[in-house]
């Protein structure tokens, strides 16, 4: 992880004038860029309300191939050169919703350094590159808005950064991506298999052509590693963080999930241990009648357990440009008022500055555990597996299997009294090893109370 000194400007935007009006240069004119362009023109009169009579609105617009004579809101030509918007003199603020981690970052240095505000989306960059993007805007005194990067419209990053800026959070764990919520939940509801269920998700526009970041836990994995930092005050290297995502999830696997009273959601989350953090991602299997258990379809469910708060919840439908717009312009026109008070300075997250990244430790306390095996049939599966367990000083709490199945894809569940995650991953890695396994076990945490949760 790089972290690069950027020299402090003499002059302070603190002795700007305070301007009536803010001009915005979006780059990126697709779902997210054109909602955020839309929601502004739309609600403008409630805008100007909101942020004590200040005007804020579209200036300049650029996608990567604008069509042929394509203008966005206002008629304002759509141009292809990024450029253009990031050194415009009329442009105050630039929102970055081109996405990816490489054209999407010189944007926002360059609109850095050539003195414009800038807000993102884009949580692959941040959690990539956030160290050098607000030490840019640090030194530039210019705040760099990156409410959107989690949650979509959900306010997560305010109410952990100034809500709870009090409080000294020990962890933070829910539902961060949609798209996965949205499989994992038809796939519940209709008994279908993950390859259907994700065809329904891109039907649906909830999930894209090469949804590999969302299924594989990427996206969730880089939004965990924002929140972690903003939690806890320090950097977390987003590549270190164990990752499981949910395409070995079966219809199978939800069926014994019922069976067990329970059902399955992909749960990002990081907790303070006295070594460091703990911070993964993973399905887990979590009793239905739970918060989590019922944040179902395209939403997010959000818990921040605080010392001395207790455990606060944050829940919303984040998919889609709507939400994603309305919390791009939240950070927007939060610089809105600041511009209008006449100290529209750098944005002081915690996490962002500190040179110190928080090691990544494992799970500190036991759990229980759900195995699924899939196995071709033959003598002595269940009592080789359990000696293996055995071994490894762990007790089996119950053991699943409907009858008359497949032989030569035969599934079963063994659940484990609670013990720590590398003793059962220890287990597993032996089990896997044995000639008659089909495929790999899918381990999974049993989540049985709200003290379990991380």
């Amino acid at each position: 992880m790089r972290s690069i000194e950027y020299k402090a400007e003499p002059e302070s935007a603190d002795a700007l004038p305070a301007p009536q009006q803010v001009r915005v240069g979006i780059v990126g004119y697709g779902t997210v860029g054109r909602a955020t362009a839309e929601i502004l023109t739309s609600h403008a009169e409630e805008i100007r309300q909101r942020t004590g009579g200040v005007s804020v609105f579209v200036t300049r617009v650029a996608r990567r191939t604008p069509r042929p004579g394509e203008v966005g809101v206002h008629g304002i030509a759509v141009t292809d050169d990024w450029r253009k918007v990031a050194t415009a003199d009329d442009v105050d603020v630039v929102v970055e919703a081109i996405g990816g981690t490489t054209v999407a970052g010189e944007v926002i240095r360059t609109s850095l350094l050539h003195g414009k505000a800038v807000v993102t989306a884009n949580k692959a960059l941040i959690a990539l590159h956030g160290e050098e993007l607000f030490a840019l805007a640090r030194a530039k005194n210019l705040p760099l808005g990156i409410e959107a990067t989690v949650a979509g419209g959900v306010p997560v990053i305010r109410a952990i950064s100034e809500a709870l800026a009090a409080d000294r959070i020990q962890s933070v764990y829910g539902i961060v991506n949609g798209t996965c919520n949205y499989i994992l939940t038809q796939m519940e509801r209709h008994g279908i298999e993950f390859a259907h269920a994700l065809e329904q998700a891109q039907a649906a526009g909830y999930a894209e052509a090469d949804s590999s970041l969302d299924i594989d836990g990427l996206d969730a994995r880089d939004k965990i590693a924002i929140l972690a930092r903003i939690a806890f005050g320090h950097p977390v290297n987003a590549a270190d963080i164990p990752v499981s995502g949910i395409r070995n999830i079966t219809a199978t696997d939800f069926h014994y999930a019922h069976r067990l009273n329970s059902t399955i959601r992909l749960v990002a989350s990081a907790e303070r241990t006295p070594q460091g953090v703990h911070i993964a991602v993973q399905p887990w299997l979590e009793p239905r009648g739970s918060m989590l258990a019922k944040a179902e379809g395209a939403n997010n469910a959000i818990f921040i357990a605080g010392e001395k708060v207790g455990t606060q919840m944050l829940y919303g439908r984040v998919a889609g440009g709507n939400a994603t717009g309305t919390a791009v312009l939240s950070d927007v026109l939060q610089i809105a008022r600041q511009r209008k008070l006449g100290h529209a300075g750098a944005s002081m997250l915690s996490g962002f500055s500190s040179s110190h990244p928080l090691p990544i430790t494992g799970r500190p306390n036991p759990l229980s555990w759900f195995l699924r095996l899939t196995v071709r049939d033959h003598p002595g599966i269940l009592a080789r597996s359990a000696e293996v367990i055995a071994r490894e000083e762990s007790n089996i709490d119950s053991v699943v299997q409907e009858p008359h199945m497949p032989k030569d894809g035969l599934s079963f569940v063994i659940t484990l009294e609670p013990t720590l995650e590398a003793t059962a991953q220890r287990a597993v890695a032996i089990i896997n090893r044995f000639e008659f396994m089909k495929a790999p076990v899918l381990l999974l945490p049993m989540i049985s109370s709200v003290e379990e949760h991380v």
